[in-house]
């Protein structure tokens, strides 16, 4: 790392003989508020425009407190050899699938404030995650949370609902899950899935699986959320979403 850091406060997660441990670093004055705006580097249109190398997404999932999502929806991410907060290198790749990940350490680095609104943070957070046994940094946030699980024997898949740890308070990614989206597996624990970024509102900090309700009808497997609105409903045909 090119920022000198006075103090580091690494917290290493046990881990089974064939995992690498979780190391989590937070700079002193992470939780100090600066001026300003983060803007992330991985979003970057710029950044991206220098390489348009496509990293070929993961599609094996593996259980585990690592194991992640980087949910791609509406834009690419750029994914980087280092730490670039200062934006002066150029990624190595481009992600245009979604891609399960293994999240091998997350830096902690700065929180901005926004002052010309009453509260708005932004953070310059990053990961250095694995797919398919490369390693590559990004500060675009991942999906970590997984609220619901459910095997669907009728068509061999897993369903699985994930989310973004939406934070409050200043706190980054701890509780309020949001921003959901669905994930299906098959038999092989092959991602053959993965949702829009659904249109439901969580706004909770703690999360509960009875917030989902399900059933299998003769139109697929159909669920529904609980939330800040209405609920959300939707059915798994096997193959596709219905709204």
């Amino acid at each position: 790392m090119s920022v000198k850091i006075q103090h580091i406060v690494f917290l290493i997660v046990l881990f089974s003989q064939n995992a690498m441990a979780q190391v989590i670093v937070q700079l002193d004055g992470y939780s100090d508020f600066k001026p300003g705006i983060y803007k992330t580097k991985s979003t970057d249109t710029v950044l991206i425009g220098f390489n348009q190398v496509v990293v070929e997404p993961q599609i094996k999932f593996k259980a585990g407190e690592q194991t992640a999502f980087l949910k791609v929806d509406k834009q690419q991410i750029a994914l980087f050899d280092k730490l670039n907060a200062s934006g002066a290198n150029k990624p190595v790749g481009v992600l245009n699938k979604t891609s399960v990940i293994r999240v091998d350490s997350i830096f902690y680095q700065e929180t901005y404030k926004d002052t010309t609104k009453e509260w708005f943070l932004t953070f310059n957070v990053w990961y250095a995650i694995t797919i398919n046994g490369i390693q590559y940094y990004t500060d675009f946030k991942i999906h970590d949370f997984i609220g619901y699980t459910m095997k669907l024997d009728q068509y061999k898949q897993e369903f699985l609902l994930v989310s973004q740890s939406d934070g409050y308070d200043g706190i980054y990614d701890l509780g309020y899950p949001n921003y959901f989206f669905v994930a299906v597996l098959n038999n092989k624990n092959e991602l053959i899935f993965d949702s829009k970024i659904l249109d439901f509102d969580f706004a909770e900090e703690y999360w509960d699986p009875a917030y989902v309700q399900t059933q299998m009808t003769n139109k697929g497997f159909e669920f529904s959320l609980i939330g800040l609105d209405k609920p959300f409903r939707a059915i798994w045909s096997g193959k596709d979403i219905i709204f």
